[in-house]
């Protein structure tokens, strides 16, 4: 299982983020009559847990207007055979009609078993015959928020009243794939100080299918076979295997998730196995900017993430003199009002990238300086999750 609060990009493939946490794009291309166009239309878009085109304003009429490659396309118009008025397929009324639509007259006129189709200079016109023709599909997709959970664990799980959150994280193919992938969620891999805990984690890596075992926050410390904890809490309880660790098997922890003990075992760091995270419970507070130092490798996020995205947060991304600055964007914004500037230098830098929409692990390098700044500018940021970053010093 992922960190769901941590994934960005919800949009289906080829969608665009456009507006108010918004997906819009074309589903399929299908065959279909005209009279029963807007039927097969929704039952596509459903197929994506989304709507055809609907239409309330000038921009959704532009937006859409422009995107049809100059072809017609089905809108969501449907008739109401209680009222015998035209509405839209989420039951929202008509109340925007085309500036230059040659039937408008039509949408006040009784309904009846017909589609509406858009065009590429704006007009809408209903189409009532039998003739099938290949029709492009588009619809719009609503990304759904998070919202704070109540014991502050936020995708994580929360065991009782311990202040403490766990999770069974994707499999990884060696142990410092495991931390960074608890590092993303701003948790660790997980240390464990009691036998309820032990159990704990076992039982929730068994309820996420991992029964072949799951990489523990532990690794060798020194000499000889003696443990430590990554997080550097003390090492107060332990749970082995009798006979581990054993001499040549690893120098990493693993927990054996197939016996209900939860027993532990020293393993190979390359192992491809889960990892169990573990963090402290978050208090939801309101969003600030934060004026900390970054540190090269530390996940930062948009101030709010994943709640609230609005506010606007300016970061300086500093490394050694003489490297250049190389960071990994991962960003979920509205593309008609939210953006991510970027540029080499703090003062008078060049501009390298104007960042909005759904982006994923996009690298993004100085070319002049050792200081990249990036601004976080949101307007509104209403339902997307905003900016998760990381980054090092590169030489080149």
């Amino acid at each position: 299982m992922t960190g769901e609060h941590l994934i960005l990009c919800n949009c289906p493939d080829g969608f665009e983020l456009v507006r108010d946490g918004e997906c819009r794009g074309k589903h399929a291309q299908l065959n279909m009559a005209d009279d029963e166009s807007v039927n097969v239309t929704i039952a596509s878009c459903k197929e994506i847990g989304g709507i055809p085109v609907i239409i309330h304003d000038d921009e959704q009429q532009n937006y859409w207007s422009a995107s049809g490659d100059g072809s017609s396309f089905p809108i969501g118009l449907v008739c109401n055979f209680t009222s015998t008025k035209w509405e839209w397929a989420d039951g929202s009324p008509v109340d925007y009609k085309p500036p230059l639509g040659t039937q408008n007259d039509d949408l006040d006129k009784p309904c009846g078993k017909c589609s509406w189709f858009g065009y590429a200079n704006g007009d809408w016109k209903k189409w009532c015959d039998t003739t099938r023709y290949s029709v492009a599909v588009f619809c719009s997709v609503r990304l759904q928020p998070p919202v704070p959970s109540a014991d502050g664990c936020d995708g994580f799980v929360d065991d009782s009243d311990d202040g403490v959150c766990y999770q069974i994280l994707d499999t990884a193919d060696v142990f410092q794939g495991a931390q960074m992938l608890c590092k993303q969620l701003g948790a660790n891999a997980a240390s464990v100080h009691t036998a309820q805990e032990n159990s704990f984690i076992r039982r929730l890596a068994v309820s996420r299918g991992a029964v072949d075992g799951v990489y523990l926050g532990a690794s060798v410390s020194g000499k000889g076979y003696d443990f430590a904890w990554t997080d550097g809490t003390n090492w107060d309880y332990e749970n082995f295997h009798p006979g581990f660790p054993k001499t040549g098997y690893g120098d990493c922890l693993a927990m054996d998730t197939s016996i209900s003990s939860g027993l532990w075992m020293n393993i190979n760091c390359s192992e491809d196995l889960p990892v169990a995270c573990i963090r402290d419970q978050k208090e939801v507070v309101d969003p600030i900017c934060s004026n900390e130092t970054w540190k090269e490798g530390q996940i930062i996020t948009s101030p709010g993430f994943p709640f609230n995205a609005s506010t606007f947060c300016d970061y300086f991304l500093t490394v050694d003199a003489g490297k250049k600055v190389e960071a990994v964007i991962d960003l979920e914004a509205n593309s008609c009002c939210d953006y991510l500037t970027i540029y080499d230098g703090y003062l008078g830098g060049n501009l390298i990238a104007n960042l909005t929409g759904e982006i994923r692990s996009k690298v993004i390098k100085t070319t002049t300086s050792n200081i990249m700044r990036v601004n976080w500018v949101p307007n509104g940021a209403v339902n997307v999750r905003g900016l998760v970053m990381s980054f090092k010093g590169v030489l080149h």
